[in-house]
């Protein structure tokens, strides 16, 4: 589906400001955002390795540092970072066209996201046929239709228990390139207000359904319109960075090192909310450290020559987490979701071996299976829409 031109669409165009255009231009190579990747999967890995829990049995480190270096957290800033650069794609593609190509949008999700997803699904399915129980063709069912974070508790199980993420920016992307479209150009208050409203009524929604009781047979904490709430946290960011209302002000503070300092508060208030609060150890301590999250990455965005940005262009770092999109769903399949194993489980193999099919496949599967699909998705980024309407054709 085509995104029609929106009246006042030239206007806008004629009054897009310098700072806008630099922005843009600095999104298609902003340093520091693949060094984070890298960090959030490596604390996913490792969290699946057992590492950190064996840490804590052994009290090397204070239990208050678990949620900051946790495997959850790492799901966090994939999904604050997401949101950023989505919407900041989103803005820029408006303010060079007048309009939003959601078809575009949904090829270029559909070849980043489902080759890679079906390809283990299948690879799992045919395990399943191969070492029965290591899942059920009910829980599949739930991966299939990418909906693993709605499975009841009753039929979960590990082996895919990490799609349940990609099930949530999934569902989240069906809806915000339209409701971006609708409201971006004339009512962009507006959509400020509604992205706030979720982000704050999310986490209350979230205590409303435990008391219900319905945490007892599912994971109500990864409900799309629940978890979601950190991917409108980086889609909000981003508008308030890309729209002429609040662009100046957001853009003054977020460059300023008190951003990186109130960041790292946020990030950190593990170390210092010690309460017994429920609320807290579930649900407002994860609140705050994906503001932390957000804010951090506006501080690296308007700080592409700090130190910080270049310690996270170490390139190994940054490689991870260029190809960590393979990383997150081969980890799944080799080392599980935990690194415990019962008595003649046939998959996955023992963390060790694991760790090593991990670390040769994954690359191998970026080069040789993920690429051909990038490239074939490049043919619709908004650059070419762009570059057609220049040369007055037609989009695809």
């Amino acid at each position: 589906m085509q995104g029609t031109l929106l009246p006042a669409a030239n206007e806008h165009r004629r009054n897009s400001t310098t700072q806008e255009t630099e922005c843009a231009a600095m999104h298609r190579t902003i340093k520091g955002f693949d060094g984070i990747r890298g960090l959030a999967v490596i604390a996913v890995v490792l969290t699946h390795l057992g590492v950190f829990g064996a840490l804590l049995e052994l009290k090397l480190f204070p239990p208050a540092l678990m949620p900051m270096i946790h495997g959850g957290t790492g799901v966090q800033a994939f999904f604050v970072l997401s949101g950023f650069l989505i919407t900041t794609l989103l803005i820029n593609e408006f303010n060079n066209t007048g309009c939003i190509s959601i078809r575009h949008f949904i090829l270029r999700r559909t070849l980043r996201i489902f080759p890679l997803y079906i390809l283990f699904l299948i690879v799992v399915s045919l395990l399943h046929i191969a070492a029965p129980n290591i899942t059920s063709w009910d829980s599949l069912f739930y991966a299939y239709i990418y909906s693993y974070n709605f499975i009841p508790t009753g039929i979960y199980t590990s082996l895919i228990g990490h799609t349940w993420s990609l099930a949530v920016e999934e569902h989240f992307y069906l809806v915000w390139p339209t409701v971006f479209l609708l409201l971006f150009g004339r009512y962009r208050l507006a959509l400020l207000g509604l992205v706030l409203t979720f982000i704050v009524s999310a986490p209350l929604l979230q205590l409303y359904l435990v008391r219900t009781g319905l945490a007892a047979g599912y994971f109500v904490e990864r409900w799309s319109f629940i978890a979601g709430y950190a991917i409108a946290i980086g889609c909000l960011s981003a508008l308030l960075i890309g729209s002429p209302r609040t662009a100046r002000t957001a853009r003054g503070l977020a460059a300023q090192p008190a951003c990186l300092a109130l960041a790292t508060l946020l990030y950190a208030n593990s170390l210092y909310l010690t309460g017994d609060s429920w609320f807290l150890q579930n649900i407002g301590g994860n609140f705050l450290r994906t503001i932390g999250i957000a804010l951090g990455l506006a501080w690296l965005y308007f700080n592409q020559d700090s130190r910080l940005t270049r310690g996270l262009e170490f390139p190994p770092l940054k490689y991870i987490g260029l190809i960590s999109y393979g990383i997150y769903m081969y980890q799944g399949l080799f080392l599980d979701t935990g690194p415990d194993r019962i008595p003649g489980q046939t998959w996955p193999p023992d963390p060790g071996v694991g760790l090593v099919l991990l670390v040769l496949v994954a690359p191998l599967s970026y080069q040789y299976f993920e690429k051909p699909f990038l490239r074939l998705k490049n043919r619709y980024s908004p650059s070419k829409t762009e570059a057609n309407l220049a040369t007055g054709k037609a989009p695809a």
